[in-house]
Parts: structure tokens; sequence; C-alpha cells
């Protein structure tokens, strides 16, 4: 049973919804702007729920920052992935700096004081083809398919704007058994690999410019890497700029060693932790890409206890530098402690 509901849309929530009350109750409403009256659909409208989810239906008061949705599969009732599409691009980064804001306030005590800025060449892009991986299921004809939120209901794909041009190429030519994950990687030569299923063991490389020197990596195809066309460079250069000349350099969930690569290269004293598990039999790719620096250490294992460790051994951290890149379940109080 369905319901739809007139709603005054308030503050910008994470996820792409912005929270609005209705008899009392909170809804988050998808396909909003702040300051925006909808109609909104309620797909589960139980009378004893903490809150509602509902979809804008239609727009009766249209709010001066709303724009045609570039990614219609995507739009009202579509696939998720591009929750803000209806939005300006300069209105979308007010959104992410008040989510921003206000998770830190509320989670870690912080007046976030900083600004959202974008990536070099999103705007001459239109905030799109700005993903290098993409992964879709295959659906019962074999093509790429992904679900509209909430629902068990799943859309072939036409296009994917968000993804590099290769990329979605690659996503789109590819058939596969149904339900197969398929996983497309576009590396920063142009290099494009398709995965099917998890585990890929196949080899890429990808380089990151930053201060006029290239750093490679070697990684397999379904690794995790940052998708963001620019965000490599762009936050290996933040964080190379906040470590500053620290000699000792701890950096925690490494990855691929996107960050310890280069002070390695450096000659510091380097300690990078990966968590176990998070690659293929054999080295991890982090270990492959730390061999042959001296001051390198690569650490496989648990994130804690390997802190724990180091803490017991009284190590003498006065001038060193702690990078901490968690996935987004966090770092948890455990380990920060």
């Amino acid at each position: 049973m369905t319901q739809t509901i007139r709603l005054t849309v308030g503050a910008p929530a994470h996820g792409g919804h912005c929270i609005a009350r209705h008899e009392g109750r909170a809804v988050f409403v998808r396909g909003g702007l702040p300051g925006e009256v909808v109609q909104a659909r309620v797909d589960d409208p139980a009378p004893d729920a903490r809150f509602w989810n509902a979809e804008v239906t239609e727009v009766l008061e249209v709010s001066p920052d709303r724009v045609e949705h570039p990614w219609p599969e995507a739009s009202v009732g579509g696939v998720g992935g591009a929750e803000l599409g209806h939005v300006a691009l300069p209105a979308q980064r007010e959104w992410k700096l008040a989510v921003v804001r206000e998770s830190l306030s509320r989670f870690a005590g912080i007046d976030y004081e900083g600004d959202v800025r974008a990536a070099p060449g999103d705007d001459e892009r239109g905030g799109l083809r700005y993903r290098t991986r993409v992964s879709a299921t295959a659906g019962e004809d074999g093509r790429a398919t992904m679900a509209v939120p909430g629902s068990g209901v799943r859309h072939t794909l036409k296009r994917m704007p968000l993804a590099v041009l290769k990329a979605e190429e690659a996503l789109l030519a590819t058939k596969a058994e149904p339900g197969q994950l398929i996983e497309v990687a576009t590396t920063a030569f142009g290099e494009t690999y398709v995965s099917l299923g998890k585990g890929d063991p196949t080899l890429l490389t990808e380089t990151v410019a930053v201060g006029g020197r290239s750093f490679a990596y070697a990684l397999r195809a379904g690794e995790f890497w940052q998708v963001h066309r620019e965000a490599p460079a762009v936050l290996l250069g933040e964080v190379m700029r906040l470590v500053g000349d620290a000699p000792r350099v701890l950096d925690l969930y490494s990855g691929a060693g996107l960050f310890a690569v280069p002070f390695a290269a450096e000659g510091r004293d380097v300690t990078a932790v990966e968590l176990a598990g998070t690659h293929s039999k054999g080295k991890s790719s982090l270990q492959q890409n730390l061999r042959g620096y001296p001051g390198a250490t690569a650490v496989v294992g648990d994130t804690r206890r390997t802190v724990a460790a180091m803490a017991a051994a009284d190590q003498d951290w006065s001038l060193g530098a702690v990078v901490l890149d968690p996935p987004r379940s966090g770092a948890k109080a455990a380990t920060i402690e």
C-alpha cells in the first residue's frame, strides 16, 4: 500500500535525501530540494514507524536550484547512483558541505569551517564522466543492470554518464551470466579491464602525478582504488602537504599504497598497514608496491593489533605522522584509542 502526501522539503541529509515532517513524523525525501513544496509517494506508510521514506512525484513549488536530470534512468523512480542529478552543481556542493558539517559536528564534535571544492575538470564535464570504476549486475539477458533503491526492481542500463567514456562503453557492451557481477576499471593510461565476479587476479597499473613526480601502482582489477578520476592526485597532494617533512609515517588502511609509496620513495621510514583479506593469495598489492624501498614496511593484518604492538614496542613517534584513511565503516574507537 502506498500513500501520497504533501511536504515542505527541509534540510539535506546523507544519501541524497532531504528531511521533511508530516504530522510530526520525519520523512526522508528523495528527489526534492530544500524549500520546495512537493507531492511525494510513501511506499510503506506504516503508522507505527519512526520515519518514512518517500519519493517526489510532483513539484508544486520549484527551487531555483532545480535542473533537468542529466541521466533520466536515475531520475524519479529510476536506479540509484545520481541522487543529486536534479540539483545544479553549485547547489550540489552546498548540499554536500551541509552534510559534512552536520556529520562532523554530530559524530566528532568538530565545527568544520572549510568548503567543498570541485576537482580539476569537474565543472567542464558538468559533474559527469568522473568514475574510472563502475559495477553492475547482469540481468536476465546478460546485460548490465542497476537496482531501483528500496525495491527488488532492476533496470537494464542504456547509459552510464557518471563513468569515463571508455568505462561506460565497456560496461554497456559486456554480457555475462544472469546475476553475475560486472566490474569495469579504466586506468590513468586509458586501458580498460572488465572483471566478471569477485577475485579477478588480473594486474593493472595506475599512475599518479603530484608535484612534478609520477608514482606507479600495481593492483588487481577488482581491488579498491579511488573511483574519481582526479581523486588519487588530489588526495595525495593534500596528504603530502599535511604530513610535511615528518621523517616517519604510519599509513593505516593503506590499500595499494597510494600514500605510502611516495613517502617511501623519498626515503622516509614508512609503515603501511592494510586489512587482511583485502587481496588475493600471494603478496598483496601493498607489499608489491613497497618492495625495494629499504625504509618501508608493509603489514597485512588487523590494524588495531598492529598499532597496539607498535605502541607496546615504545617506538618514538614524536616527529612522526599518522595517515588514517579507513573504509566506510570507519576506524572504530578501539583503533583510535
